[in-house]
């Protein structure tokens, strides 16, 4: 095994490991690490026999191992960027009940106490 092999599997490694470790979502933890552990696994074995990355491909008829990886990367980056654009809108949706719900709490207490909370200032108008 050479340096660079060596150095590219303790990468994968140490990649996996920090996206497992830091990406949010207990929910969906386990499913991570298994993904996690067959990326690793797949990498390992993609970087110490890169002949049978190019079986592979073969079998599937691409040319080369590098163009499969190629390929896997886009669909990967698609789905990445699915999930992420899926994630944001579940967090705006969040933030959205949350500014609701605290502009229904503030409207019940200036209902309740209508001198201790002073008028919101608005564009173009000021309170006097």
């Amino acid at each position: 095994m050479t340096l660079f092999q060596f150095l590219l599997i303790a990468a994968v490694v140490i990649a996996a490991t920090l996206a497992v470790r830091f990406l949010p979502g207990e929910r969906s933890l386990a499913l991570k690490r298994i993904f996690a552990i067959l990326f690793v696994a797949a990498a390992v074995l993609a970087i110490v026999f890169p002949g049978v990355l190019t079986a592979v491909a073969n079998f599937f008829g691409i040319g080369r191992g590098t163009d499969l990886l190629l390929y896997v990367f886009i669909v990967a980056m698609l789905i990445f960027a699915t999930a992420t654009v899926r994630a944001k809108a579940r967090s705006d949706a969040r933030v959205t009940e949350l500014a609701r719900a605290v502009a229904l709490m503030d409207a019940r207490i200036a209902e309740r106490n209508p001198g201790d909370i002073p008028p919101v200032e608005t564009e173009g108008t000021s309170a006097q």
